[in-house]
Protein backbone atom coordinates (compact mmCIF):
# COMPACT_ATOMS: atom_id res chain seq x y z
CA UNK A 1 0.00 0.00 0.00
CA UNK A 2 2.54 2.52 1.30
CA UNK A 3 5.28 1.65 -2.24
CA UNK A 4 1.62 2.14 -4.76
CA UNK A 5 0.99 5.26 -2.98
CA UNK A 6 4.40 6.16 -3.18
CA UNK A 7 4.66 5.62 -6.54
CA UNK A 8 1.62 7.68 -7.92
CA UNK A 9 2.93 10.00 -10.46
CA UNK A 10 6.72 9.65 -9.27
CA UNK A 11 9.56 7.37 -10.69
CA UNK A 12 10.56 4.71 -8.72
CA UNK A 13 13.94 5.96 -8.55
CA UNK A 14 12.90 9.31 -7.29
CA UNK A 15 10.70 6.48 -4.30
CA UNK A 16 13.49 4.61 -3.28
CA UNK A 17 15.17 6.52 -0.81
CA UNK A 18 12.08 7.59 0.44
CA UNK A 19 9.87 3.97 0.84
CA UNK A 20 12.97 2.65 3.29
CA UNK A 21 13.05 5.80 5.90
CA UNK A 22 9.15 5.79 5.71
CA UNK A 23 8.45 2.08 6.41
CA UNK A 24 11.35 2.50 9.23
CA UNK A 25 9.53 5.27 10.76
CA UNK A 26 6.07 3.55 10.16
CA UNK A 27 6.96 0.08 10.33
CA UNK A 28 3.14 -1.21 10.63
CA UNK A 29 -0.74 0.37 9.88
CA UNK A 30 -1.12 0.80 13.04
CA UNK A 31 1.79 3.06 14.01
CA UNK A 32 0.96 4.89 10.55
CA UNK A 33 -3.04 5.49 12.03
CA UNK A 34 -1.81 6.48 15.30
CA UNK A 35 0.95 9.18 14.29
CA UNK A 36 0.41 12.59 13.88
CA UNK A 37 -0.44 14.24 10.57
CA UNK A 38 2.74 15.98 10.47
CA UNK A 39 5.12 13.66 11.64
CA UNK A 40 3.88 11.32 8.57
CA UNK A 41 4.39 15.27 6.18
CA UNK A 42 7.96 15.21 7.87
CA UNK A 43 8.74 11.92 6.46
CA UNK A 44 6.93 12.73 3.29
CA UNK A 45 8.67 15.81 2.45
CA UNK A 46 10.82 16.48 -0.69
CA UNK A 47 8.81 13.82 -2.93
CA UNK A 48 5.61 16.16 -3.71
CA UNK A 49 2.21 15.21 -4.44
CA UNK A 50 1.58 15.80 -0.62
CA UNK A 51 -2.18 14.83 -1.17
CA UNK A 52 -0.80 11.46 -1.18
CA UNK A 53 0.69 11.51 2.22
CA UNK A 54 -2.68 12.78 3.83
CA UNK A 55 -4.43 10.23 2.00
CA UNK A 56 -2.29 7.68 3.22
CA UNK A 57 -2.95 8.57 6.45
CA UNK A 58 -6.69 8.95 6.50
CA UNK A 59 -7.04 5.48 4.56
CA UNK A 60 -4.56 4.34 7.58
CA UNK A 61 -7.00 5.86 9.94
CA UNK A 62 -10.23 4.51 8.50
CA UNK A 63 -8.37 1.00 8.23
CA UNK A 64 -7.57 0.93 12.36
CA UNK A 65 -10.74 2.84 13.14
CA UNK A 66 -13.41 1.03 10.95
CA UNK A 67 -11.57 -2.67 9.75
CA UNK A 68 -10.34 -3.85 12.60
CA UNK A 69 -6.69 -2.81 11.50
CA UNK A 70 -7.11 -5.40 8.51
CA UNK A 71 -6.64 -3.83 4.86
CA UNK A 72 -9.28 -4.76 2.30
CA UNK A 73 -8.64 -7.19 0.14
CA UNK A 74 -10.54 -6.68 -2.61
CA UNK A 75 -10.41 -3.90 -5.49
CA UNK A 76 -14.26 -2.78 -4.72
CA UNK A 77 -13.54 -2.21 -1.10
CA UNK A 78 -10.26 -0.97 -1.36
CA UNK A 79 -11.93 2.27 -3.76
CA UNK A 80 -13.99 3.29 -1.05
CA UNK A 81 -10.70 4.67 0.93
CA UNK A 82 -8.93 7.45 0.26
CA UNK A 83 -6.11 7.43 -2.15
CA UNK A 84 -7.50 4.72 -3.85
CA UNK A 85 -8.31 4.85 -7.61
CA UNK A 86 -8.94 2.09 -9.84
CA UNK A 87 -4.82 1.38 -10.74
CA UNK A 88 -3.84 1.56 -6.69
CA UNK A 89 -6.73 -0.46 -5.58
CA UNK A 90 -6.26 -2.81 -8.30
CA UNK A 91 -2.26 -3.22 -7.68
CA UNK A 92 -2.69 -3.73 -4.14
CA UNK A 93 -5.69 -6.37 -4.24
CA UNK A 94 -3.86 -8.49 -6.96
CA UNK A 95 -0.67 -7.82 -5.62
CA UNK A 96 -0.82 -7.92 -2.39
CA UNK A 97 -4.25 -10.47 -2.00
CA UNK A 98 -3.27 -12.38 -5.39
CA UNK A 99 -7.07 -10.99 -6.59
CA UNK A 100 -7.50 -11.58 -10.16
CA UNK A 101 -7.97 -8.00 -11.01
CA UNK A 102 -6.60 -5.43 -13.61
CA UNK A 103 -3.82 -3.18 -12.55
CA UNK A 104 -3.76 -0.65 -15.34
CA UNK A 105 -0.66 1.85 -14.88
CA UNK A 106 0.70 3.90 -17.85
CA UNK A 107 3.17 1.01 -18.73
CA UNK A 108 0.55 -1.71 -18.93
CA UNK A 109 -1.79 0.42 -20.69
CA UNK A 110 0.53 1.18 -23.62
CA UNK A 111 1.85 -3.00 -23.93
CA UNK A 112 -1.71 -3.79 -24.08
CA UNK A 113 -3.17 -0.74 -26.48
CA UNK A 114 0.08 -2.30 -28.86
CA UNK A 115 -0.62 -6.18 -28.31
CA UNK A 116 -4.45 -5.48 -29.00
CA UNK A 117 -3.78 -3.01 -31.67
CA UNK A 118 -6.11 -0.68 -29.93
CA UNK A 119 -6.92 2.85 -32.02
CA UNK A 120 -5.68 6.20 -30.26
CA UNK A 121 -8.53 8.04 -31.76
CA UNK A 122 -11.15 5.71 -29.88
CA UNK A 123 -12.35 8.17 -26.98
CA UNK A 124 -10.36 7.39 -23.50
CA UNK A 125 -12.94 6.15 -21.29
CA UNK A 126 -14.34 3.33 -23.80
CA UNK A 127 -10.71 2.88 -24.71
CA UNK A 128 -10.00 2.32 -20.95
CA UNK A 129 -12.94 0.22 -20.48
CA UNK A 130 -11.63 -1.94 -23.46
CA UNK A 131 -8.09 -2.22 -22.00
CA UNK A 132 -9.46 -3.45 -18.59
CA UNK A 133 -11.76 -6.02 -19.96
CA UNK A 134 -8.95 -7.57 -21.93
CA UNK A 135 -6.39 -7.66 -18.94
CA UNK A 136 -8.70 -9.28 -16.60
CA UNK A 137 -9.72 -11.88 -18.98
CA UNK A 138 -6.11 -12.44 -19.42
CA UNK A 139 -4.94 -12.86 -16.10
CA UNK A 140 -4.26 -16.45 -14.73
CA UNK A 141 -5.93 -18.06 -12.27
CA UNK A 142 -4.21 -18.24 -8.65
CA UNK A 143 -1.49 -16.01 -10.85
CA UNK A 144 -2.70 -12.55 -10.74
CA UNK A 145 -0.01 -10.87 -8.38
CA UNK A 146 3.32 -12.26 -10.08
CA UNK A 147 1.54 -11.36 -13.84
CA UNK A 148 0.60 -8.00 -13.03
CA UNK A 149 3.87 -7.29 -11.68
CA UNK A 150 5.64 -9.11 -15.21
CA UNK A 151 3.78 -6.58 -17.14
CA UNK A 152 4.32 -3.71 -15.58
CA UNK A 153 8.00 -4.81 -15.56
CA UNK A 154 7.65 -5.66 -19.59
CA UNK A 155 6.28 -1.97 -19.80
CA UNK A 156 8.82 -0.57 -18.13
CA UNK A 157 12.01 -1.82 -19.29
CA UNK A 158 10.91 -3.47 -22.91
CA UNK A 159 7.88 -1.50 -24.53
CA UNK A 160 8.99 1.68 -23.83
CA UNK A 161 7.32 4.49 -25.03
CA UNK A 162 10.10 5.26 -27.62
CA UNK A 163 12.38 3.09 -29.17
CA UNK A 164 11.03 -0.05 -28.03
CA UNK A 165 13.33 -2.72 -27.18
CA UNK A 166 10.90 -5.36 -29.40
CA UNK A 167 13.61 -7.90 -30.13
CA UNK A 168 13.87 -8.58 -26.61
CA UNK A 169 10.39 -9.00 -26.26
CA UNK A 170 8.90 -12.31 -24.85
CA UNK A 171 5.59 -11.22 -26.91
CA UNK A 172 6.66 -9.95 -29.93
CA UNK A 173 5.28 -12.62 -32.18
CA UNK A 174 1.84 -11.50 -31.44
CA UNK A 175 2.45 -7.94 -31.56
CA UNK A 176 1.10 -6.13 -34.00
CA UNK A 177 2.91 -3.21 -33.34
CA UNK A 178 3.83 -1.47 -36.39
CA UNK A 179 7.69 0.04 -37.78
CA UNK A 180 6.62 3.66 -38.53
CA UNK A 181 5.16 3.82 -34.73
CA UNK A 182 8.13 1.98 -34.33
CA UNK A 183 10.15 4.98 -35.93
CA UNK A 184 7.83 8.06 -34.80
CA UNK A 185 9.94 10.62 -32.99
CA UNK A 186 10.45 11.35 -29.10
CA UNK A 187 7.39 12.57 -27.66
CA UNK A 188 7.28 17.05 -26.94
CA UNK A 189 8.12 17.59 -22.69
CA UNK A 190 5.23 18.30 -20.71
CA UNK A 191 4.81 22.34 -20.80
CA UNK A 192 5.11 23.20 -17.40
CA UNK A 193 4.01 26.61 -15.50
CA UNK A 194 6.31 29.17 -15.20
CA UNK A 195 5.90 30.87 -12.02
CA UNK A 196 8.16 33.23 -9.86
CA UNK A 197 8.02 32.20 -5.37
CA UNK A 198 8.80 35.89 -3.61
CA UNK A 199 9.90 34.45 -0.61
CA UNK A 200 10.51 36.73 2.68
CA UNK A 201 13.22 35.48 5.20
CA UNK A 202 12.67 37.59 8.08
CA UNK A 203 15.21 37.47 11.06
CA UNK A 204 14.88 38.00 14.32
CA UNK A 205 17.99 37.38 16.82
CA UNK A 206 19.49 34.43 14.72
CA UNK A 207 15.96 33.03 14.25
CA UNK A 208 13.69 32.91 11.41
CA UNK A 209 9.51 33.13 10.43
CA UNK A 210 7.90 30.05 9.21
CA UNK A 211 4.59 29.15 9.14
CA UNK A 212 2.77 25.83 7.96
CA UNK A 213 1.01 26.34 4.70
CA UNK A 214 -2.93 25.99 4.90
CA UNK A 215 -5.05 24.01 2.62
CA UNK A 216 -4.57 20.92 0.85
CA UNK A 217 -2.73 22.20 -1.97
CA UNK A 218 0.45 22.06 -3.99
CA UNK A 219 1.91 22.10 -0.50
CA UNK A 220 -0.61 21.88 1.70
CA UNK A 221 0.00 21.13 5.48
CA UNK A 222 3.77 21.68 4.98
CA UNK A 223 6.05 24.64 6.26
CA UNK A 224 7.57 27.34 5.16
CA UNK A 225 9.13 30.87 4.56
CA UNK A 226 6.50 32.99 3.65
CA UNK A 227 6.09 33.17 -0.07
CA UNK A 228 3.83 35.35 -2.43
CA UNK A 229 3.25 33.63 -5.81
CA UNK A 230 2.87 35.24 -9.01
CA UNK A 231 2.51 34.30 -13.13
CA UNK A 232 5.65 36.36 -15.18
CA UNK A 233 2.96 36.48 -17.96
CA UNK A 234 0.46 38.48 -16.09
CA UNK A 235 2.96 40.94 -14.65
CA UNK A 236 0.68 40.95 -11.18
CA UNK A 237 2.17 39.86 -8.38
CA UNK A 238 6.21 40.19 -7.15
CA UNK A 239 8.19 40.85 -10.00
CA UNK A 240 11.95 39.35 -10.40
CA UNK A 241 13.70 42.51 -9.35
CA UNK A 242 13.65 43.57 -5.78
CA UNK A 243 12.31 46.52 -5.76
CA UNK A 244 8.74 45.50 -6.44
CA UNK A 245 8.86 42.32 -4.65
CA UNK A 246 10.26 44.61 -1.22
CA UNK A 247 6.85 46.45 -1.25
CA UNK A 248 4.75 43.80 -2.22
CA UNK A 249 6.62 40.90 0.41
CA UNK A 250 6.64 43.96 3.15
CA UNK A 251 2.82 44.47 3.03
CA UNK A 252 1.71 40.93 2.51
CA UNK A 253 3.92 40.33 5.73
CA UNK A 254 2.45 43.48 7.56
CA UNK A 255 -1.48 42.70 6.00
CA UNK A 256 -1.25 38.75 6.59
CA UNK A 257 1.16 38.12 10.12
CA UNK A 258 0.70 41.29 11.29
CA UNK A 259 4.34 42.28 11.78
CA UNK A 260 6.53 45.61 10.32
CA UNK A 261 10.14 44.38 8.69
CA UNK A 262 12.77 46.28 7.59
CA UNK A 263 14.62 45.38 3.93
CA UNK A 264 18.22 43.85 3.80
CA UNK A 265 19.21 42.15 0.39
CA UNK A 266 17.62 39.84 -2.17
CA UNK A 267 19.92 36.77 -2.16
CA UNK A 268 20.20 34.95 -5.79
CA UNK A 269 17.57 33.50 -7.24
CA UNK A 270 17.42 29.55 -7.30
CA UNK A 271 15.47 27.24 -9.96
CA UNK A 272 12.60 24.52 -9.01
CA UNK A 273 10.69 22.03 -10.76
CA UNK A 274 7.82 20.41 -9.67
CA UNK A 275 6.07 18.02 -11.97
CA UNK A 276 3.91 20.60 -13.93
CA UNK A 277 5.67 23.89 -12.44
CA UNK A 278 8.80 25.40 -13.18
CA UNK A 279 9.43 28.07 -10.38
CA UNK A 280 11.87 30.74 -9.81
CA UNK A 281 12.63 30.66 -5.94
CA UNK A 282 13.87 34.76 -5.46
CA UNK A 283 14.50 34.94 -1.96
CA UNK A 284 14.52 38.29 0.37
CA UNK A 285 16.18 39.06 3.48
CA UNK A 286 14.45 41.19 6.13
CA UNK A 287 14.91 42.23 9.48
CA UNK A 288 11.86 42.32 12.05
CA UNK A 289 12.04 46.32 12.64
CA UNK A 290 13.28 47.38 16.09
CA UNK A 291 11.29 47.65 18.80
CA UNK A 292 8.55 45.14 17.89
CA UNK A 293 7.75 42.50 20.60
CA UNK A 294 7.01 38.98 18.59
CA UNK A 295 4.37 38.07 20.90
CA UNK A 296 2.04 41.07 20.34
CA UNK A 297 2.91 41.05 16.65
CA UNK A 298 2.26 37.58 15.27
CA UNK A 299 -1.57 36.85 15.28
CA UNK A 300 -2.84 33.31 16.15
CA UNK A 301 -1.39 31.79 13.13
CA UNK A 302 0.98 28.19 13.22
CA UNK A 303 4.00 29.96 13.12
CA UNK A 304 7.50 29.99 14.64
CA UNK A 305 10.68 31.41 14.58
CA UNK A 306 13.27 28.91 13.91
CA UNK A 307 17.10 28.88 13.49
CA UNK A 308 17.94 27.51 10.33
CA UNK A 309 19.55 24.54 11.46
CA UNK A 310 15.70 23.54 13.39
CA UNK A 311 14.13 23.45 9.95
CA UNK A 312 14.95 19.43 9.76
CA UNK A 313 12.63 18.85 12.55
CA UNK A 314 9.71 20.40 10.40
CA UNK A 315 8.27 19.05 7.31
CA UNK A 316 9.22 21.28 4.50
CA UNK A 317 9.15 21.03 1.01
CA UNK A 318 12.62 20.60 -1.01
CA UNK A 319 12.22 23.92 -2.80
CA UNK A 320 12.82 25.80 0.87
CA UNK A 321 15.39 23.68 1.62
CA UNK A 322 16.83 24.52 -1.54
CA UNK A 323 16.37 28.61 -0.05
CA UNK A 324 17.88 27.63 3.19
CA UNK A 325 20.64 26.17 2.14
CA UNK A 326 21.22 29.18 0.22
CA UNK A 327 20.90 31.48 3.15
CA UNK A 328 23.49 29.44 5.19
CA UNK A 329 25.77 29.55 2.16
CA UNK A 330 25.52 33.39 1.65
CA UNK A 331 26.05 33.33 5.82
CA UNK A 332 29.13 31.92 5.53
Amino acid sequence: MVSEFMLQQTRIETVLPYYGRFLKAFPSLLRLARAPLQKVLKFWAGMGYYARARNLHAAARIIRRDLSGKIPATKEALLTLPGFGPYTAGAVASIAFNQRTAAPDGNVKRVLSRLVNAPASAPSLERKRQLEFYLEDLIPERQASGFNQALMDLGAMVCLPVRPKCHLCPVRRFCPFTTEEKKKGIPPERRRREEIWAIALIENKGRFLIHRQEGKGLLGGLWQFPTLVSSPKTGSGPADDSLPAKRTLRKYLRDRFGITTRFRNPLSPLRHEFTHIRATLCPYLFSLAPGKSVAKTIPALETRWVKISGLSRYPISRAMTKVADLLNAERQ
